[in-house]
């Protein structure tokens, strides 16, 4: 039996920053919350669009709705807060396991706030094909059936007439007891001049004379004397005594027969349990859909768009956690625009020039759209593919005995022989072994995976990869000269180096023609501050080797 490929591996993952995009979505009931993780390993792929397109137009429609009433969103998150995830009880029910009240009591608070969330829908002209509409009056009478309904729970003893007649009993014996105590202790303030304490008890201190009147008393009893005082106790009369006995036997009746109407409903409800259960998920996917539409209003971002026969096309995007570090330093992002075709493209240009978070928001657009959620951009049409991988990093493995080359190698290994089309995402593939033999490896792996169902963005520095056929060229704008000539004349390495950077790159993706790599690392170094001898040695090395 073949198995499918996992969408996401988890080194993948952490190169594109996936866990802490994945943790700003987050719904607002324990059921939604369950939701989520259930979707985690639930990714659309090639073959889902019809479920992707439902998806995404349910989150479209929300959206739409929450922009026209401005306290809708709000107040279906409210309702959602209050909603428990019944999904435990409804197992017991259909093994028929014994309930408790509070079961019932969670039960009939998902029934009532699910009433208040599907007015609510309806009231903002929201309706899904999953959407599960219950009989809510029917099923909350069963839990009540007073007049009122109630949000809350309790045994009715409307439901029982046998409880009814019991609780009455039992509400009787206890109004007699009190009314005899009240009896007894008037009588006993008339003879003692005060009345015993809340705790029924008399304290009298050595030396006063009702100590020797209460030891003759058959109503007290002693319960302790020593040097300073005397204590009694009131002794409940005969009367007194039986009553308490049979209220000790009626609370036991009460408490078998609220077990009995306990289990009666639950029989009443077992047929219940599919429509119960079907509302409880349509309730989670509610708050998912709900959450991805505030994550769509946090980021300002778009809906992405499934299509087969076209090229990937990225407008105006951006990285969650490369935009944030940029515009808390007081840079300005610059966004990744692209249409790339099938098959392979090739990204170059200098350090530090953006082109490994050109390939993480690629990559993170993609796994985002394929979860139909909303993403980072104005524009991106996609193409489902059944997994994404990541090779970036050195990688070196000390626990596994791997140098950066082997640790990379196995990395390629897992990624290129798993089954199903890939969209793969290869940072500066065999820079971690000679120049010589890595370049070979890159342009046979570029020329490899054109004749392969992969789709593969290669970010690469080494010249002879342009030359692969049929590879799409893209390069990074680069460093702006003039910008680059005054930090040069600056001396450079002064001041603040990552401000100047921003300053100086120009950080666009670009088409690109050259069947060459752009050199502008030796000068970028000076900028940084190397020593200028160092460099200019460097610069002599080049112009001999051209």
């Amino acid at each position: 039996m073949k198995t499918t490929p996992e969408f996401l591996p988890r080194a993948t993952a952490q190169e594109l920053g996936w866990a802490q995009v994945w943790a700003q979505c987050r719904p607002v009931s324990v059921a939604g919350q369950a939701f989520r993780r259930d979707v985690l390993g639930r990714p659309y792929r090639p073959g889902d669009e019809a479920a992707w397109r439902e998806a995404v137009e349910d989150l479209r429609a929300v959206r739409a709705a929450a922009e026209a009433d401005g306290t809708l969103a709000e107040r279906l998150c409210q309702a959602l807060a209050e909603v428990p995830d019944i999904e435990a009880m409804l197992r017991l029910l259909q093994q028929g396991a014994a309930l408790r009240q509070v079961d019932f009591f969670e039960l009939k608070k998902m029934l009532w706030h699910g009433r208040e969330i599907e007015r609510a829908l309806g009231a903002g002209g929201l309706s899904f094909s999953w959407w599960r509409t219950l009989d809510w009056e029917r099923l909350l009478r069963l839990l009540n059936p007073e007049e009122e309904l109630v949000p809350a729970f309790a045994l009715s003893e409307a439901a029982d007439g046998e409880l009814a007649r019991l609780r009455g009993e039992l509400s009787r014996i206890e109004g007699r007891i009190a009314a005899r105590k009240k009896e007894q202790h008037d009588s006993l303030r008339t003879r003692y001049g005060r009345a015993p304490g809340r705790d029924g008890l008399y304290v009298w201190e050595r030396g006063e004379a009702a100590r020797e009147v209460a030891a003759e008393d058959a109503e007290l009893e002693l319960v302790l004397k020593n040097r300073y005082e005397t204590v009694f106790r009131v002794v409940d009369q005969a009367d007194v005594t039986a009553m308490r006995a049979r209220r000790k036997d009626l609370l036991t009746e009460i408490e078998e027969r609220e077990v009995a109407v306990l289990a009666e409903m639950a029989v009443c409800l077992v047929q219940e349990v599919p429509d119960l259960h079907e509302a409880r998920t349509a309730l989670a996917r509610l708050d998912w859909t709900l959450a991805k539409v505030e994550l769509a209003r946090a980021w300002g971002g778009s809906l992405p768009e499934w299509v087969t026969d076209q090229p990937w096309r990225v407008a105006g995007s951006w990285h969650p956690a490369a935009r944030e570090a940029v515009e808390a330093r007081g840079g300005v992002y610059t966004t990744l625009d692209l249409e790339l075709q099938p098959g392979v493209g090739l990204i170059t240009g200098p350090n530090m020039g953006g082109k490994t978070v050109a390939l993480k928001t690629f990559g993170l657009l993609q796994a985002l759209a394929q979860y139909a959620m909303p993403v980072p951009a104005t524009v991106f049409h996609f193409q489902p593919v059944e997994r994404i991988g990541m090779s970036a990093g050195d990688g070196q493995s000390l626990e596994g005995g791997l140098s950066s080359f082997g640790a990379e190698m196995s990395r390629l290994v897992a990624l290129l022989t798993e089954r199903g089309r890939a969209l793969l995402l290869l940072d500066e593939v065999a820079r971690t072994t000679n120049p010589q033999e890595g370049e070979a490896l890159a342009v046979a792996l570029a020329s490899w995976l054109c004749e392969t169902e992969h789709t593969a963005w290669i970010a690469s520095h080494f010249p002879q990869v342009t030359r692969v056929p049929g590879v799409q060229q893209y390069r990074v704008a680069g460093l702006r000269g003039e910008m680059l000539e005054r930090w040069e004349g600056e001396g450079g390495g002064a001041g603040d180096v990552l401000a100047r950077l921003q300053a100086a790159f120009d950080y666009r993706v670009i088409p690109s023609d050259r069947q060459e790599v752009q050199r502008q690392a030796v000068r970028l170094a000076r900028c940084l501050g190397l020593p200028e001898d160092l460099v200019e040695r460097a610069e002599r090395v080049l112009r001999e080797r051209e």
